[in-house]
C-alpha cells in the first residue's frame, strides 16, 4: 500500500512538473480596460465583425526569459472589443450606431540601440448599414515593454487611437462634404438588447464551469459539479449527484475555460461505501462556436481505492480492487 501511495505521488508531481513548465499561454482580457470617452461624440459601436482570423497572437521577447509566448483572450477577439466599447463608449440619444470591422491586430517587436520596443497594429473600417464611412491601420509604439500583463493596455491605447482619429475627420470635415450626415441622421439604429448585454457581461466576467453528466461529481450514476477559477491554472471543485460527492484541484493547460486539465480529487460513492483519489486527465469543449459556453466534459485517469465496503468487496471478489482502478466521467458543462 505504501508502494502505491509513493507511486501515485509521483505520479501527480510528474504531471504537475510537466503542467507548470509547459505553460506557454497565457490569457489577457479587456475587461478592467477602458477606452476614455470624449465630448460630441455622435456615434456608437453597435456591433463588432472580427475577420482577422488571429484568435491568438505571440511575443518572443518580452521579459528576462526571451521566451515565445502566445497570447490568448478570456473569450475571443470579437467578444472582448465589443464588451469594451460597449461598456466605455456606451450609446446616447440621437447617436448613429455604426459597425466595426477588424481586418487586423498584431504585434511586432524591435530591439535596437534604442531599447526594446513594441509596436501594436490595429486595422479596421467603421460601416453604416453596407456602406464603408472610414478605414485606417492606426499602429502605436510602446518603449521598455516588459510582460504580457501590459498588452491589454497597450491593445486599448491602439484602438482607441483608431476611435479617436476618426471622431477627429468627422468634427474636422466640412458638414455639407461629409458622407453622413451624424446631427441630422434621419435612421433610428436600435439599442443592444439586454440578453445581450448580459451575455457578454457574463462571457467576461467568468471562467467557471458548471459539469453534469455519468461518474460527475464523484463515484455516481448521475452528478453535478462546480468548479471555481482561482486563476489561469489552478480551479477548486467540489460535486455532488446518485450516490456520492467529490472535491479536488483542477491543473488547466489553457487560461481559457475551454481546454485540458488535470484532475486531482477525492471520490466517494454511496456516502462512505466506495472512496478513493484520483487523478485524472479532463477537456471540456463548447459546441460549434460556442466558445467557454454549453459543451462536451469528460475526464479519464486513475483512481486508488483507499475504501470499501463489504458490500462493494463482494463485486469484487472479496478483494480490494487493484491499483490502478480506472476512473471515468463524462457528461455536459457550460
Amino acid at each position: 500500500m505504501i508502494y502505491l501511495l509513493r507511486l501515485f505521488i509521483l505520479t501527480f508531481l510528474f504531471f504537475t512538473s510537466i503542467m507548470c513548465y509547459g505553460q506557454t499561454e497565457y490569457a489577457i482580457s479587456l475587461e478592467n480596460e477602458r477606452v476614455i470617452d470624449f465630448k460630441k461624440r455622435e456615434f456608437f459601436i453597435k456591433s463588432v465583425i472580427e475577420k482577422s482570423g488571429n484568435a491568438v497572437f505571440t511575443y518572443s521577447k518580452l521579459g528576462s526569459k526571451r521566451q515565445i509566448k502566445v497570447l490568448v483572450y478570456d473569450t475571443d477577439l470579437q467578444s472582448e472589443v465589443k464588451f469594451l466599447l460597449l461598456k466605455s463608449l456606451p450609446e446616447k440619444k440621437n447617436q448613429i450606431g455604426l459597425t466595426l470591422v477588424i481586418d487586423a491586430l498584431k504585434s511586432t517587436e524591435d530591439y535596437g540601440a534604442k531599447g526594446d520596443e513594441l509596436k501594436i497594429t490595429f486595422q479596421a473600417k467603421l460601416l453604416l448599414e453596407d456602406e464603408v464611412l472610414y478605414t485606417n491601420r492606426h499602429e502605436k509604439v510602446f518603449s521598455n515593454a516588459k510582460s504580457y500583463e501590459e498588452y491589454p493596455a497597450f491593445i486599448v491605447q491602439t484602438i482607441q487611437g483608431f476611435i479617436y482619429d476618426f471622431a477627429m475627420v468627422t468634427e474636422s470635415a466640412n458638414p455639407e462634404e461629409q458622407s453622413v450626415q451624424i446631427k441630422d441622421s434621419p435612421i433610428e439604429e436600435k439599442s443592444i438588447s439586454e440578453n445581450e448585454r448580459k451575455k457578454l457581461l457574463q462571457e467576461n466576467e467568468s471562467r467557471d464551469v458548471v459539469a453534469v453528466g455519468y461518474q460527475i461529481g464523484g463515484f455516481t450514476l448521475i452528478g453535478v459539479n462546480y468548479e471555481f477559477r482561482a486563476t489561469d491554472v489552478f480551479g477548486i471543485h467540489a460535486g455532488v449527484g446518485f450516490r456520492g460527492f467529490t472535491a479536488g484541484v483542477k491543473i488547466h493547460w489553457k487560461p481559457t475555460k475551454d481546454g485540458g486539465f488535470i484532475n486531482i480529487n477525492y471520490k466517494d460513492g454511496g456516502f462512505g461505501l466506495i472512496s478513493g483519489w484520483a487523478l485524472e486527465y479532463g477537456s471540456r469543449k463548447g459546441f460549434g462556436d460556442n466558445r467557454g459556453g454549453f459543451g462536451l466534459h469528460y475526464q479519464i485517469g486513475l483512481v486508488l481505492i483507499t475504501n470499501l465496503s463489504p458490500e462493494y468487496r463482494k463485486a469484487f471478489g472479496g478483494v480490494t480492487p487493484p491499483f490502478p482502478s480506472i476512473s471515468l466521467g463524462i457528461g455536459f458543462s457550460w
